[in-house]
């Protein structure tokens, strides 16, 4: 049994402030949104660059194209080989990356824009890039070439604001329960085929077996995990003509009832908030025998030595599918502030080409932002040589993109913070209702 068990929930669920972005899975840098490796925004503070800059210059007669991420040690040294193709195959000096912390780099990007100090491409997460549109501060990409018909649906939503695209995804993801199937072994359970999604009533005959025999059965995002549960279950954020707020419909409450009595009264799910233990350490440490799972998290996974598989994520009794949001890294072009359209487009154009775009899960474990990747030798055989994979590959066309508005990161932050008060033990319907308000506040 783990001993984890004998923490108290008000320890395992301190409130940090806010929820924050800090969760956000697979797009920024803080977990569960690590994407190879569990960070907390790496290092550097402030407004500073994490180590400087990483250069890869000379041998090109062409000027060198500054570009900006947040920090996340999985993600450097794959962006410098990209560097070096990039500086090889379309005539540019090099590139110049500049990461900053996660926390502070959306305040870093709006401020170096009208201070004339823009990057020449900057990396946006999902939360920022209708911001971004709406202010017309990155570059309308479908007047410069770019297609957004060529992107897999939850990706080429996540990239567009008010019908136009504003940003081209490296890679998009997606979310899925992950279970450890020794643990369910020991539990007396059988192991479900990785192809088949739980409904809500056999995940929690799952839990309940689990919890008995490990002292804990699922660990989770605190926000983010309450999102899928909702999404699962037919709702979301907003109505489908974004209008109004529906995290306080009944299929929303069902969900936060259905999960509250878990976390707060038995401990049998753990719920993590943005800056301690993740679920993926949970996970890889044998506190969980299930946890609340990332595609980015493969090449984690895979090296872990745990008899480890993907599945569906449960699905609510309003619905026979499994919804989870979609993330991922998009690039955009400042439209202003001293950055290099020429530059910006051409890193674009690199980064929405065939080759990094076939082999982006091969690199990093997210998937491809193109549709016409899936269908390429390259991918179709890394799915073959790594199997537990289909079932990603069988989610995504399942995914939600975020909702389309410029506050979308503030709606993010109050179902975040709410749903942090009910694993404290707040009354489900007055904590959705209060969101609700505060999201129809921004609409």
């Amino acid at each position: 049994m783990s001993n984890r068990r004998s923490i108290s929930r008000r320890k395992i669920l301190s409130l940090t402030g806010s929820a924050g972005v800090a969760g956000l899975a697979g797009c920024m840098g803080g977990d569960d949104g690590s994407t190879n490796t569990s960070t907390n925004g790496g290092g550097g503070s402030g407004d500073e660059t994490s180590s400087g800059t990483d250069s890869n210059s000379g041998g090109s007669s062409g000027e060198k194209a500054t570009l900006w991420a947040w920090n996340d040690p999985g993600l450097t040294p794959i962006r410098k080989e990209q560097g070096k193709e990039f500086k090889n195959n379309f005539d540019v000096g090099g590139v110049d990356w500049q990461y900053y912390p996660f926390e502070n780099y959306l305040s870093k990007a709006t401020s170096a824009i009208p201070a004339g100090n823009a990057p020449d491409s900057l990396a946006l997460s999902v939360l920022w890039v209708s911001r971004f549109g709406s202010k017309g501060a990155a570059v309308d990409l479908e007047a410069n070439g770019f297609n957004a018909d060529d992107y897999v649906p939850a990706a080429r939503n996540n990239a567009s604001y008010d019908g136009k695209l504003w940003a081209v995804p490296w890679y998009a993801d997606c979310r899925l329960l992950c279970i450890n199937r020794s643990m369910f072994k020991e539990a007396g359970l059988e192991v479900p085929d990785p192809t088949y999604r739980p409904s809500w009533d056999e995940w929690e005959t799952w839990v309940t077996e689990l919890s008995k025999t490990h002292g804990t059965a699922y660990s989770m995002p605190a926000g983010e995990g309450f999102d899928s549960f909702v999404l699962s279950n037919g709702s979301g954020y907003l109505s489908e003509d974004g209008t109004e707020a529906r995290i306080n419909s009944d299929a929303a409450l069902e969900a936060a009832n259905f999960l509250q009595p878990k976390i707060v009264e038995d401990d049998s799910i753990l719920a993590r908030n943005p800056g301690g233990t993740s679920a993926v350490e949970d996970f890889l440490a044998g506190e969980a025998p299930m946890f609340y799972a990332g595609s980015w998290h493969f090449p984690r996974l895979r090296k872990s030595g745990l008899d480890w598989q993907y599945n569906p994520h449960p699905s609510g009794p309003n619905v026979d599918v499994s919804h989870t949001w979609s993330a991922g890294v998009f690039y955009s072009v400042p439209s202003r502030g001293g950055a290099s359209k020429e530059l910006g487009l051409k890193w674009l154009e690199y980064i929405d080409s065939m080759e990094v775009q076939k082999n982006v899960t091969k690199a990093m474990g997210g998937f491809p932002g193109r549709k016409d990747a899936y269908e390429t030798d390259a991918f179709q055989q890394y799915l073959e040589e790594n199997p537990k994979l289909k079932t990603v590959a069988q989610e995504m066309e399942n995914t939600k993109a975020f909702p389309s508005h410029p506050e979308v990161s503030k709606m993010w932050n109050t179902v975040h913070t709410q749903a942090q008060s009910m694993w404290q033990g707040e009354d489900p319907e007055k904590a959705l209702d209060k969101a609700a308000q505060e999201i129809n506040a921004l609409l």
